[in-house]
């Protein structure tokens, strides 16, 4: 099968672990795949108008500004879940990763649904905290 898009999208393994815990089912966590699989082609986004990327919309978390770490909105109900953010981390493009990959990898962070309008204390700690990893395991940084 080819390559489509610009990126590749890759869970980490917290991330991976999140999801399957929250939909039991493997049609749902596809479901799921399939909407977090259109940051395939993040890097077009400018070329869609008001902060979308293609359907869904995204917006860098305010707290996190400059890190590259950005929250995409799912509006489906899937698998009895509503309002699911996908925390991702969309790397420097100067940084050059370790294992060399034929696209640039956005990383998938998280994948939950958000019960209230703000991101705790907790939710900051560790999305910098897998950003820090990343930045270590994958780019030597």
């Amino acid at each position: 099968m080819a390559l489509t898009g610009t990126n590749f999208v890759r869970f980490t393994r917290h991330g991976l672990q999140a999801a399957k815990s929250l939909w039991l089912k493997t049609g749902d966590r596809y479901e799921v795949r399939r909407q977090v699989l259109k940051l395939r082609w993040w890097d077009e986004r400018h070329s869609h108008p008001n902060g979308m990327l293609m359907d869904l919309s995204y917006e860098a978390i305010k707290s996190l500004s400059g890190l590259g770490i950005y929250e995409l909105r799912l509006d489906d109900r899937i698998g009895g879940h509503e309002n699911i953010r996908v925390v991702f981390f969309d790397p420097p493009k100067d940084w050059q990763p370790l294992e060399m990959k034929p696209m640039r990898v956005i990383w998938i962070l998280e994948i939950f649904p958000k019960k209230r309008d703000a991101f705790t204390t907790y939710d900051i700690r560790r999305f910098k905290s897998s950003r820090l990893l990343i930045a270590q395991r994958c780019y030597g940084r």
